[in-house]
């Protein structure tokens, strides 16, 4: 996916930008287990400014993603199929995959 003003954050494996294609601000977490892939979670256009104010709490943000996975009311999609249980993330993939 390609984020506007994308920000990245290598040592926590993890960038913020927006998404022309979905039309949002968008952390994108990677996931290293056994094969390296990333999910996709909804972020607000204030918590995208804190990557360049208080990158604590945005690092603190990205942890609670990584925990949360798949469960967190903010996820989005993942680059893993069998992650998209709904149609709405299959979706997202899909228009995600077709922009980049």
């Amino acid at each position: 996916m390609r984020l506007k003003g994308e920000k990245v954050r290598k040592e926590k494996l993890y960038a913020v930008g927006y998404s022309a294609e979905l039309e949002m601000y968008v952390m994108e977490y990677a996931v290293t287990w056994i094969a390296w892939y990333n999910r996709y979670f909804a972020i607000t256009g204030e918590e995208y400014r804190l990557f360049d104010t208080a990158l604590e709490k945005l690092d603190a943000l990205a942890e609670r993603f990584g925990r949360e996975g798949v469960s967190s009311e903010r996820f989005i999609c993942s680059e893993k199929l069998y992650e998209n249980s709904t149609e709405e993330q299959r979706a997202a993939l899909t228009k995600i995959r077709q922009k980049s």
